[in-house]
């Protein structure tokens, strides 16, 4: 994305976030957030450089031997940089099953230290492995940033397990990208023949939990959070048919249960959402169709939870009916 689109954009992120905190803009946050999502025009697509898997696939061979011996002891930086530098691939066998899941079990069996958690997640929120390519139609760039928010996911839990790495500065960092990012994605894709999985929004669901779980961030910014996640959702234009829905309802039911706030702001933005169906044409287009059943499976998705709070339990019961 263009260095000064996006710093526009994330300055009007901040104001934003600013006058939330300040209580100044509860009432009007779905229509502001609403434009700057419609402002970001997509623009015609560059060449998305993709690693040469040559070095990693040998280091992936070498460290998943390791770990099933049980004699793996560590991940060098130099390794570490590796595997971060190829989480872009097209190789679901690089990228999955390699960087992901040796990064995740590095963690798990506490492989890394304390300084190689804080250099993953400095590399992970950089401008360049979340935002590239973001405003451009449908491309494989879509890899690095969506496997760069599912790891980022793993480390907040890590860190919320006791593997402590966060500071407040690294903490205003995560929510400030994170929450331009849940503005900007638009790729929806789930599987995707030859190459796996992508499930962007999954992996948004993830990251949501850990940041709805974290004690020390503002209840104004897990609201903005909420805020962006709704108004982007509803006007994706491609289908979300690979288990998102039922992911991020999961989500809306950890959130909507630990303040009022949030499951009045949600109760809010459904029922603006439907107004705004009502009101508009018949649909008459794919996009337009897309919306409606994209709509129709998170409220399905939300029903079969049997943990909402109760306003929302009936509002789904009511939406439900409707939709017959």
């Amino acid at each position: 994305m263009e260095a000064q689109k996006l710093a526009t954009l994330k300055a009007d992120v901040l104001k934003l976030r600013q006058q939330l905190r300040a209580g100044d803009l509860y009432q009007s946050l779905p229509q502001r957030l609403g434009d700057l999502i419609e402002q970001v025009s997509v623009t015609p697509a560059t060449t998305v450089t993709i690693p040469d898997d040559g070095d990693a696939l040998d280091l992936i061979k070498q460290l998943h031997a390791g770990l099933d011996a049980g004699n793996l002891t560590e991940i060098t930086d130099e390794q570490l940089s590796l595997l971060l530098a190829h989480l872009g691939s097209t190789n679901a066998a690089v990228r999955d099953r390699g960087c992901y899941y040796l990064l995740n079990e590095a963690l798990q069996q506490q492989l890394l230290t304390s300084d190689q958690l804080g250099t993953i997640f400095d590399t992970l929120v950089q401008d360049d492995q979340l935002f590239t390519h973001i405003d451009q139609p449908e491309n494989e760039a879509i890899y690095q940033r969506s496997f760069s928010i599912l790891i980022l996911s793993v480390l907040l839990y890590a860190d919320h397990a006791g593997m402590s790495f966060m500071t407040p500065a690294r903490l205003e960092t995560v929510v400030q990208q994170f929450t331009t990012y849940l503005l900007l994605e638009r790729d929806t894709r789930g599987f995707v023949a030859d190459h796996g999985w992508a499930h962007a929004f999954t992996h948004i669901g993830n990251l949501l939990d850990e940041l709805a779980d974290e004690g020390d961030l503002a209840r104004a910014d897990k609201l903005m959070m909420l805020a962006c996640l709704i108004e982007r959702y509803q006007r994706l234009t491609t289908p979300l048919i690979f288990g998102e829905a039922e992911r991020l309802s999961t989500y809306l039911a950890l959130i909507t249960n630990k303040d009022d706030l949030y499951a009045d702001y949600l109760l809010r933005a459904f029922k603006k959402w439907h107004q705004q169906l009502v009101m508009q044409p018949a649909p008459a287009t794919e996009a337009a169709w897309t919306r409606v059943f994209n709509r129709n499976r998170l409220l399905e998705a939300m029903a079969l939870h049997d943990d909402f709070p109760t306003s929302i339990v009936d509002y789904l019961d009511d939406e439900l009916e409707f939709l017959g």
